[in-house]
């Protein structure tokens, strides 16, 4: 096992002071720089070019970024929401340390979508059957891996099968689950 202990801190968002959420500093015993390109292989959406000493990606609505020695997590409800985060990401760490050698490393990786390009592919109708009152509310969402695009239920009718397909494309080659 690589990483056992590590040393979880709370803090309040800076630059939101009204701000009900927190962010997770999470320091690491161990350094683990040699295994941020095996965890840009094993990580679905990340962000990771070699020699910045930094991967990063979206996890149901938060930013996490990966550092050879902290884990900084974004927008975490308590101090539960971030022990389950941080256990899950010493797993995750853990089994691809476990695995390493049979993993292939990506040394350049850049997955990431904007909410405005996810929109532009959807039916616009705001018709608030996903739940949210615009397709760009819910553009956002998809982005921040909050919900899958399988939610737009007018993109699922056969009338827009061709825009479908392409904002499928889009967000298989930018590693986002489609269903």
């Amino acid at each position: 096992m690589l990483i056992d202990k590590v040393h979880l801190n709370l803090v309040n968002i800076e630059c939101m002071p009204t701000s009900t959420k927190f962010n997770a500093i999470i320091d690491l015993d161990e350094d683990i720089e040699e295994l941020l390109p095996y965890l840009a292989a094993e990580i679905r959406g990340c962000t990771y070019v070699h020699g910045a000493r930094q991967l990063s990606y979206m996890d149901h609505g938060h930013i996490v970024a990966i550092k050879p020695r902290q884990i900084t997590v974004t927008a975490l409800r308590d101090e539960i929401e971030a022990q389950d985060v941080c256990e899950n990401l010493k797993a995750v760490i853990n089994e691809v340390h476990r695995r390493r050698n049979q993993i292939t490393p990506t040394f350049y990786k850049q997955a990431r979508l904007d909410p405005l390009t996810v929109y532009r592919e959807l039916p616009r109708t705001n018709c608030g059957e996903c739940g949210q009152a615009t397709c760009m509310a819910f553009a956002a969402l998809v982005v921040n891996r909050e919900l899958p695009v399988s939610r737009c239920s007018p993109l699922l009718q056969k009338e827009w099968q061709d825009i479908r397909e392409r904002l499928w494309e889009l967000l298989k080659s930018a590693e986002y689950d489609t269903e």
